[in-house]
């Protein structure tokens, strides 16, 4: 059977915005300049990259729930769970984001059967939906001591930061993308560590729409757009 990794708990919020993000250039500027927390070491501006082996997630949505993410990515088969929502949270006094925790699992080497979920779904009566993702990232590190943070190359290893993502994405031809910060170990400390770096990079964003309408996790986007494709 399939190699089973460590859970991975995570403190989110995400916003989707409609077109690329070459029609949002107010908010790629913002991420691609913004530096409100200092840099450990001499990296570049963040990189777009798509997946590994070229191909779109394609997620396996469970009728009538968004609190459930299954999707085969990269060779995966991953199962992601909403285990709390923390409601609409207010950041910098003029910003609002669902803020949730999630249990992220996922298996490699999974039998062929697995596979065939994702590729053959609508023969077994289920729904599928092919999600194509080009995203640039930045990695913040959390001391786990005192608490402070520093920006670090996205390349290197942290156990304990916050990964901010920006993310072009395309469903059924139509072009959307997200930004998000996703929060980690999701322990009794993160809530207020995973606060400040939102606020120090919200700060600084201006003339962008984010704000509680649209801000949700990707089963309950997705939930909300298959009826369209």
């Amino acid at each position: 059977m399939g190699t089973k990794n460590v859970p991975f708990a995570s403190h989110e919020v995400r916003w989707f915005l409609d077109g690329a993000i070459d029609r949002h250039p107010l908010l790629q500027s913002w991420f691609d300049t913004g530096s409100p927390i200092p840099k450990k070491g001499e990296f570049g501006p963040p990189v777009w990259m798509g997946r590994l082996d070229g191909k779109p997630d394609v997620y396996l949505l469970v009728p009538g729930a968004d609190d459930m993410g299954i999707k085969w990515r990269e060779g995966n088969f991953q199962i992601k769970g909403r285990t709390a929502s923390l409601g609409v949270q207010t950041f910098c006094g003029r910003f609002q984001g669902q803020v949730e925790r999630w249990v992220r699992w996922s298996y490699g080497n999974l039998p062929d059967s697995y596979h065939r979920l994702f590729t053959d779904g609508d023969n077994e009566g289920l729904i599928t939906v092919s999600v194509g993702k080009t995203r640039a990232l930045r990695k913040i590190r959390i001391d786990t001591y005192n608490g402070s943070a520093e920006e670090v190359d996205p390349k290197a290893f942290i156990d304990r930061g916050i990964n901010f993502e920006l993310t072009d994405i395309e469903v059924g031809g139509k072009s959307c993308c997200t930004v998000a910060f996703e929060g980690y170990p999701d322990d009794s400390a993160m809530h207020a560590a995973f606060t400040q770096v939102v606020e120090a990079f919200l700060d600084g964003l201006e003339g962008v729409e984010i704000s509680a309408g649209n801000s949700m996790s990707y089963p309950a986007w997705l939930r909300g757009r298959c009826a369209d494709f």
